[in-house]
C-alpha cells in the first residue's frame, strides 16, 4: 500500500516539473517602469573674457527618456572661486556655495523637451590674463537611472586684463574710493606739507601692467624730504614714478610726496599749478587721467 501511494505522489510531482517550464514560458514579465534620462549641454563663451567682466555659459538640460519628469532635476554649476555665477535668464533661483552654484528644473520636462539657461558668469578681478578657467555642470533626477548625476565639462579663456585709472589730490574718500578733486590741501609759510596723491583703478581688472606717473607741485612749493618709492625728483617741483603694476580693482597706489610752503607766502592766498598724470597700456586716454591741484596757505 505505502509503495503504492510513493509511485502515484512520484508521478505527480513529475507532471508538474514537465508542465512548469511550458506555463513560465507563456507567463509575460511585468515591463520595466518608463523612466526619464536626464543629459547635459554647454555651450561656454567662445571669445575670451575680460577679468571682471561676465561670460555667458548656456546650459542645455534635456529630457531623452520615454518618460515626462515627476521631480525636479537639480543643476550644480562649478565655476572655479573667487569667480561666481551672477544671474540667469530666463530668472531662477541659485543657490551659492564655494565652488559654485544650483538651481532647478522643475518638474514636468516632457520626453525630448529641453530647458535652457544662459548663465552670466563672473570671473574674479583678480584672475590673470591669458588663463584657461575649468569647471562643469552636473544634472541630478531622482528617477534617472544614472544616480550619480550627469557630467559634462566646459572651459574659458580669459584676455587680457583691463584697468581704468582716475586720480586725485585729496585725501577725502567716499562710498569706498577716493574723491577725485582737490581736499585738504593746506600749510601755513614756510611749513612742510605731504601732498596725498593717489592713482585709483575703477576696474573691472587688477592692473597687471607698468605704469607711469607724472607730478608737478604747485607754484611757491619745493619737494622735500625723501623721494616716494619708485619714483624720481626730475626737478625742485617734479617727481616722475614707475609702477610695475598699477592698482587692484577698487583700490588705490598712494604717492605723498613732501614740500614746503615759501616762507612769503601769505595766509589765504592759493599755491596753483600742481599737476598730476598717469598713464599705462590698459587703459584708453580719457580725462580721469589727469588733475589740477593746489595748496591754500593757512
Amino acid at each position: 500500500m505505502m509503495r503504492t501511494l510513493r509511485t502515484a505522489a512520484l508521478a505527480a510531482i513529475s507532471v508538474l516539473l514537465t508542465a512548469w517550464p511550458a506555463q513560465a514560458a507563456t507567463a509575460p514579465l511585468a515591463a520595466p517602469p518608463a523612466t526619464a534620462q536626464l543629459s547635459v549641454e554647454l555651450c561656454p563663451p567662445q571669445d575670451p573674457v575680460v577679468p571682471g567682466e561676465d561670460g555667458i555659459l548656456e546650459v542645455k538640460v534635456t529630457n531623452r527618456g520615454p518618460a515626462t519628469t515627476t521631480d525636479d532635476t537639480l543643476v550644480v554649476v562649478h565655476f572655479p572661486s573667487p569667480g561666481v555665477v551672477r544671474s540667469a535668464d530666463p530668472p531662477v533661483t541659485l543657490t551659492y556655495f564655494g565652488t559654485g552654484s544650483s538651481y532647478q528644473v522643475p518638474a514636468g520636462l516632457a520626453p525630448g523637451s529641453t530647458s535652457v539657461e544662459r548663465l552670466s558668469l563672473e570671473v574674479s578681478p583678480s584672475t590673470f590674463s591669458f588663463v584657461t578657467v575649468n569647471g562643469d555642470v552636473q544634472v541630478f533626477y531622482p528617477g534617472d537611472p544614472d544616480r550619480s548625476g550627469r557630467t559634462t565639462p566646459y572651459s574659458l579663456t580669459t584676455a587680457d586684463t583691463e584697468a581704468h585709472f582716475m586720480v586725485g589730490a585729496s585725501s577725502a574718500w567716499e562710498a569706498g574710493h577716493p574723491v577725485p578733486q582737490p581736499g585738504d590741501l593746506t600749510g601755513k609759510p614756510g611749513a612742510t606739507v605731504d601732498l596725498p596723491l593717489w592713482v585709483y583703478n575703477a576696474g573691472p581688472a587688477y592692473s597687471r601692467h607698468p605704469i607711469d606717473v607724472r607730478i608737478t607741485v604747485p607754484e611757491h612749493t619745493t619737494l622735500t624730504g625723501t623721494v616716494p618709492y619708485d619714483c624720481t625728483a626730475t626737478g625742485p617741483r617734479t617727481l616722475t614714478c614707475h609702477f610695475p603694476e598699477g592698482p587692484r580693482y577698487h583700490d588705490a597706489v598712494f604717492i605723498d610726496p613732501a614740500v614746503v610752503i615759501d616762507p612769503s607766502a601769505v595766509a589765504g592766498q592759493v599755491l596753483p599749478g600742481g599737476t598730476l598724470d598717469v598713464s599705462g597700456q590698459e587703459d584708453c586716454p580719457s580725462p580721469d587721467w589727469h588733475t589740477d591741484f593746489a595748496v591754500t596757505v593757512d
